[in-house]
C-alpha cells in the first residue's frame, strides 16, 4: 500500500494529498482538503504578488486558526519561510524577534493587531500587516493593516512549485529563551517528512494513523511540536481540531464534541485537564492514543491521565533543533516500562543516532551521565544569522542538546536534567530533575523546582522551591521527610522555600535563573 509519505517531498505537497474529507475544524468553520488546497494556492499567489521573493520570511503573531495553517502551506507553496511568533511574549521580545527575523509581512489575529502596530516600526524589512480575522484599518502602511480576505485578492495564478527543494528552509521557530535572547531555528521541509517516511516503510510501531482519525491541535503553532503534530495529521488525512489557545476546559469540550481519537500534550496540559470538573463528565471514550513530551511527566499525573482516558499512551523527546521527535517510546513499551516504574523516555527513532558525551565531547558508555547528542536527518539548518551559536550546537553533523542523560543497557534514554542546571556539591553531580521527580509525587505538592545555592562548606547545595496544594497545610518538615524516603543523602535538599507560583517563560518552562538570582547575587559567578 502506498504511504502518503511516498507522495510527499515537501510541505508544499501536503494540500494535494487528499481529494476529499475534513482537514481543519475551527469553531463552527470546517475546511475540507480541497478548500485547504485552494486557499493555500491563493495565499501563495498573493505572497508573490506582494513582492516577496523565495525564502522571504513571513511572520504570524496570534491565536491559532484554520487560516494560520493555510498561511503555512501558502508559504511552502511559494518557496517562503513561515515564522510563527509566540503571542505570549513581552513586547520587547516581540520587537527583537520581528527585527531579527527580517519578516516582510506580518499576519496577526485581530486581538494582536494593536500589539503588532506598536512593534512594526522596529522591523525595517516589514512591508505591511494583514489581519487574519475581524476588521482592520486599510491605510496601506505598517501603521495600519489589511483584511486577510482583501489581501488574498492581490494574487492571480499560484506560483510554479516544480522546483520545490526538500532541503530549502520552510519554517523558522524561535527558542523559548530561558536565558538570553531567543534564537531563530531554521528548519527545512525534509525534517518533517523524511524520517517518518522511513519509519512508515519499515513498519515500526509509531503513531498508527487510521482512516477517520480526528486529531486535536492543542499545542500552539509557534511550538515545533504543534507544527509537527499538525503536519503529520494532515499528511495522513485526519480531521484536525484547531484550538485558538489551550485551556483544559476547551480541550475537553473539543474531545467530547468532535470525538477526537489522537491527542498530543505536554504534561502541564494534562494537569490542567485533570483539574477541570468536566474531566469527570466528558465522554473521552473515542481517544485511542495520547502522546506526551516536552518535560518530565510526574507519576501522579500520568496515573490520573491513564485512568481518565483508558487508552494507549506514548512518549517522545526532541528539540526545535531536531524538528521535534528524536526519541520515541511506543505504546506497548510505554505500558510495560510505566508499570515497572521506569523513567525511560524511549529509544532513538529509526535513522537517528544517539550518543552521550562528556565535557570534552568524548562518548560515554551506558550508565554514565553526560550531554545528549543526536545525529538525525531532521536537524536544523542552523540558527538564523548566528553562525557562532550554530557552530556550538551543530558539531560534525551532531546536535548537542544541552540536556543531560544516560543510556541504559537496553538502549533506552533517561533524561536527567539541563546541563546548565547541574549542581556540584562536594564534587558530586546532582541533577535537580531527579529530586523534582521525587517531590512532585507528594500529593500536597502542586509544583516544584530545585536549584543550587552557595554553601561555604559544600560549594553548592540543593534548595527546593515548592508550590503547595491550596488548603493542604503542607510543612517544611513534611517535604523533608518525604524527600528522605527516596533521595540519597548527598543529594538531599538542604531547605524548602514555599512560593505561590514558579516563574515561567511564555512557553511554560521554569525560569530557574530568576530563582537563583537572589542567592547568587554578589558571588561573581553562578557556581561555587
Amino acid at each position: 500500500m502506498l504511504s502518503f509519505y511516498d507522495a510527499t517531498r515537501t510541505l508544499a505537497d501536503i494540500p494535494d494529498l487528499h481529494d476529499e474529507g475534513t482537514a481543519l475544524i475551527f469553531g463552527d468553520r470546517v475546511t475540507t482538503y480541497p478548500d485547504l488546497r485552494a486557499t493555500a494556492d491563493r495565499v501563495a499567489a498573493a505572497l508573490v504578488a506582494s513582492g516577496l521573493g523565495r525564502h522571504a520570511r513571513v511572520g504570524f503573531l496570534g491565536l491559532d486558526s484554520d487560516r494560520a495553517y493555510a498561511l503555512l502551506f501558502g508559504c511552502a507553496r511559494a518557496g517562503m519561510v513561515f515564522v510563527p511568533v509566540n503571542w505570549k511574549l513581552e513586547p520587547d521580545d516581540l520587537r527583537y524577534i520581528m527585527a531579527d527575523s527580517g519578516a516582510e509581512l506580518l499576519f496577526v489575529s485581530a486581538d494582536m493587531a494593536g500589539v503588532a502596530r506598536d512593534i512594526a516600526d522596529t522591523c525595517q524589512t516589514l512591508r505591511g500587516l494583514v489581519v487574519m480575522d475581524g476588521t482592520a484599518d486599510t491605510d496601506g502602511g505598517t501603521g495600519g493593516a489589511t483584511r486577510f480576505e482583501d489581501w488574498l485578492e492581490k494574487g492571480a495564478a499560484a506560483p510554479d512549485r516544480d522546483a520545490a527543494d526538500p532541503d530549502a528552509p520552510v519554517i523558522q521557530v524561535y527558542t523559548s529563551g530561558t536565558s538570553g535572547r531567543p534564537k531563530g531555528v531554521v528548519l527545512c521541509h525534509r525534517g518533517f517528512i523524511d524520517l517518518v517516511r522511513e519509519i512508515e516503510r519499515a513498519g515500526d510501531d509509531f503513531i498508527d494513523w487510521r482512516p477517520g482519525d480526528v486529531s486535536l491541535l492543542a499545542l500552539p503553532s509557534f511550538h515545533v511540536g504543534g507544527l509537527w503534530w499538525a503536519i503529520q495529521g494532515l499528511i495522513n488525512g485526519a480531521a484536525n481540531i484547531v484550538l485558538p489557545a489551550f485551556t483544559g476546559a476547551a480541550a475537553l469540550t473539543a474531545i467530547g464534541r468532535h470525538r477526537a481519537t489522537k491527542l498530543a500534550f505536554v504534561p502541564a496540559m494534562l494537569r490542567f485537564m485533570l483539574s477541570e470538573p468536566a474531566a469527570a463528565t466528558t465522554d473521552v471514550s473515542s481517544v485511542g492514543l495520547v502522546i506526551y513530551g516536552g518535560s518530565p511527566m510526574p507519576r501522579p499525573i500520568l496515573d490520573a491521565a491513564q485512568a481518565l482516558f483508558r487508552c494507549r499512551f506514548a512518549q517522545n523527546y526532541g528539540l526545535s533543533e531536531t524538528s521535534n521527535m528524536a526519541i520515541f517510546l511506543p505504546a506497548p513499551e510505554h505500558a510495560a516500562l510505566a508499570a515497572a516504574g521506569s523513567t525511560a523516555a524511549g529509544r532513538p527513532l529509526r535513522g537517528v543516532g544517539l550518543k552521550i558525551i562528556d565535557a570534552q565531547g568524548n562518548p560515554l558508555p551506558p550508565g554514565q551521565t553526560g550531554e545528549i547528542a543526536f545525529h538525525t536527518p531532521t536537524r536544523m539548518l542552523g540558527y538564523w544569522n548566528q553562525p557562532e551559536a550554530t557552530a556550538r550546537a551543530l558539531v560534525d553533523g551532531w546536535i548537542l542538546t544541552g540536556d543531560a542523560g544516560h543510556v541504559d543497557a537496553d538502549g533506552y534514554l533517561h533524561i536527567t536534567d539541563r546541563i546548565k542546571d547541574l549542581i556540584i556539591s562536594a564534587g558530586e553531580n546532582i541533577y535537580p530533575a531527579e529530586i523534582e521527580r521525587v517531590l512532585a509525587a507528594h500529593p500536597d505538592i502542586d509544583d516544584v523546582a530545585v536549584i543550587g545555592i552557595p554553601d561555604k562548606r559544600w560549594g553548592e547545595v540543593p534548595l527546593a522551591y515548592v508550590v503547595a496544594r491550596p488548603g493542604s497545610g503542607l510543612t517544611r518538615a513534611a517535604v523533608m521527610a518525604h524527600a528522605r524516603e527516596t533521595i540519597a543523602a548527598f543529594k538531599m535538599i538542604r531547605d524548602v522555600a514555599f512560593i505561590d507560583r514558579l516563574p515561567r517563560n511564555p512557553a511554560g518552562k521554569i525560569l530557574k535563573r530568576v530563582l537563583r538570582e537572589p542567592h547568587w547575587a554578589g558571588q561573581g559567578r553562578g557556581v561555587n
